[in-house]
């Protein structure tokens, strides 16, 4: 099952290598490098690269990653590795009105960052 739910990350589009995603954004890639030591993005490993995936960033070529990313990941990362985090970002999730994570990151990254403190934060109950 989890060889199914990585295939389906990778068959998605949603990640790039590190090369292919310096070009696309037209930065070096060791700008990513350093941006993945401060926490700012996440990437997952894959026959051994670093696959980045495009959510994270900005569109426009230049552009560094989703302001929000960075709060959100620190949230998730105590739970979660990189490909936990990445079958997060894809799954839709109850508490953002059945979206995926990803397609809402950019217009509701506060939503976004109260579903992953819901997400780690496990049953309570009161």
């Amino acid at each position: 099952m989890l060889e199914l739910a990585k295939k389906a990350i990778l068959d998605s589009g949603d990640f790039l290598s590190l090369d292919q995603t310096a070009q696309r954004l037209g930065l070096p890639p060791t700008t990513l490098d350093e941006w993945e030591a401060e926490g700012q993005i996440f990437s997952i490993e894959h026959a051994g690269c670093s696959l980045f995936p495009k959510y994270a960033f900005q569109d426009a070529a230049g552009h560094g990653p989703v302001p929000d990313l960075k709060v959100i990941l620190d949230v998730l990362r105590p739970k979660k590795d990189g490909w936990g985090i990445a079958f997060w970002f894809a799954s839709s999730s109850g508490f953002l009105g059945n979206h995926r994570p990803q397609e809402m990151l950019c217009s509701d990254a506060d939503k976004v960052f109260l579903a992953a403190t819901d997400e780690v934060s496990g049953i309570t109950h009161g």
